[in-house]
């Protein structure tokens, strides 16, 4: 890996954005419960299905945008933030976002990193209209989103079986006037 950039095109006050390389995902498998718990995977995943899920997100380049997360100063990813079923059409899409390491959570990295996210989707992608999933079991998730400005729009009530039991999913959104109605610095003026 090449040493972080001084001054990086997409960042917050604490991560930057880069392009996520196969290496970030074959080096770092999902082994974390925890982890897993709150993304929602019911199994860990092997370097081998990295690579596939690497080679699966080049291959939806027009509809999938997808970033490693990194601590400003270092190039070693904490985890992964992006766009997918991107509608350049509506000016939709998808946002996801993981950070591997527990010991980052609750750190205020992840909400970070959703702002530099959001600047590259409403200021650079033209885009009208960012949602997500969320299940009910994930309160941290919700909180760090409200604070980003994503609104509740849909509960999705037994939607996800997991664990043994069925939980709600909420469906949240962000859309491009509440995004200019906040007043923070945003990613291209750091």
């Amino acid at each position: 890996m090449s040493p972080a950039p001084d001054r990086p095109i997409l960042r917050g006050e604490q991560v930057w954005l880069r392009a996520i390389e196969p290496s970030d995902i074959t080096e770092h498998p999902i082994e974390d419960a925890d982890l897993a718990h709150f993304a929602g995977f019911p199994r860990s995943f092997s370097r081998a299905e990295g690579e596939r899920f690497v080679q699966k997100l080049a291959s939806q380049a027009e509809e999938t945008v997808q970033f490693a997360m990194c601590r400003l100063g270092d190039d070693e990813p904490i985890g992964g933030v992006g766009l997918r079923h991107v509608d350049r059409v509506n000016g939709s899409a998808e946002v996801s976002i993981f950070i591997t390491d527990p010991s980052s959570w609750s750190k205020g990295l992840g909400t970070d990193a959703m702002r530099a996210l959001l600047d590259f989707a409403f200021g650079e992608m033209r885009l009208e209209r960012i949602w997500l999933r969320v299940f009910d079991y994930n309160p941290r998730a919700v909180r760090s989103y409200e604070k980003v400005g994503f609104v509740k729009e849909v509960l999705l009530r037994h939607d996800r079986f997991h664990r043994g039991k069925h939980h709600d999913t909420h469906l949240m959104a962000i859309v491009r006037p509440d995004w200019e109605a906040d007043s923070r610095k945003r990613s291209w003026d750091y």
